[in-house]
């Protein structure tokens, strides 16, 4: 296991589209239409774009699973984080839903502490190698990055709720937005 580089960007994207294409919570922030797929890519590309710049990208070394991880406390405002956003705006959410979407980060933002901690924004295995313990080692990789850093996440599907149990995170808040629920989890 180990951490990506830009070099690793197309399959980090790859795996993490296909993990989230049905996910209840990507498909609220992105434009559901014919390019449903490529919307989801770009929402990737900038969540890739993120973590290399203020957090970190780990991929095993098999290149099957991936994770993106940023720092919060370490995002700083410039000119291309401005325009990475406007890229997120037009190329994926659309305009009807920046409200909804800003709204949505707000509540998120408001249940996470103020002080230093690692957000885990996205975790996949490529379907096609799930269940073969390929994303519980990257998940062991990046509790041990993280060290003794909180790291926080959420999670719209509910069958994912034992698996991070099973690696010590507790489920803090439930949140039941308009169209799915939320669950939001801790590690200290």
């Amino acid at each position: 296991m180990g951490i990506a580089r830009n070099t690793h960007k197309e399959r980090v994207i790859e795996i993490i589209t296909s993990s989230f294409k049905d996910n209840q919570s990507v498909n609220y922030i992105v434009k559901q239409d014919y390019k449903k797929i490529q919307r989801i890519k770009t929402l990737i590309a900038y969540s890739f774009f993120q973590g290399i710049n203020f957090g970190k990208i780990f991929i095993s070394d098999d290149h099957n699973a991936a994770c993106i991880v940023v720092f919060p406390h370490l995002k700083k405002t410039s000119l291309k984080t401005i325009l990475w956003d406007l890229k997120l705006i037009i190329k994926t959410i659309g305009i009807k839903k920046v409200s909804a979407t800003l709204k949505r980060e707000a509540l998120l933002k408001k249940n996470y502490p103020d002080t230093p901690y690692a957000h885990l924004w996205y975790i996949g295995v490529d379907p096609f190698h799930q269940k073969k313990g390929i994303g519980s080692k990257l998940l062991e990789e990046v509790i041990t990055y993280c060290g003794e850093l909180p790291i926080y996440l959420e999670t719209s599907v509910p069958h994912n709720i034992p698996w991070y149990e099973k690696f010590g995170f507790i489920r803090f808040k439930t949140l039941n937005l308009t169209t799915y629920t939320l669950h939001l989890f801790k590690k200290k």
